[in-house]
């Protein structure tokens, strides 16, 4: 296997499954960074995406807002999400930090006690 995607396809079929975010700790936790892992779903925020880095995805997929994108706008509109994600992902990072994706871990979660 050359990597993995973590995803519940939206849960569209099972509305009781776990979100990605919640299980890809798990994940990442047992692959010890030998194979990349993707996380799919969830992300509609730049914030979103320092998230999924930071519990351990390599990267992250973005599904729906491609398609709310391609809707109002073709490929301009597609253009213009990809645009918005990353300033939402460098003023995030920028507030957190952090000036390089390398840098972003689990310090950046906050963990209820």
């Amino acid at each position: 296997m050359s990597g993995i995607i973590v995803s519940n396809h939206g849960a569209r079929n099972l509305d009781t499954v776990p979100a990605t975010i919640e299980v890809l700790p798990y994940i990442t936790q047992q692959v010890r960074k030998r194979i990349p892992v993707l996380m799919d779903g969830g992300i509609r925020r730049g914030t979103d995406i320092v998230k999924a880095i930071a519990l351990g995805a390599n990267a992250v997929l973005v599904g729906r807002p491609i398609c709310y994108g391609l809707a109002c706008g073709g490929a301009e509109g597609v253009a213009k999400v990809l645009e918005i994600l990353k300033k939402e992902l460098q003023a995030a990072m920028l507030l957190s930090g952090s000036n390089s994706i390398a840098k972003i871990d689990q310090s950046f979660i906050w963990k209820e006690k």
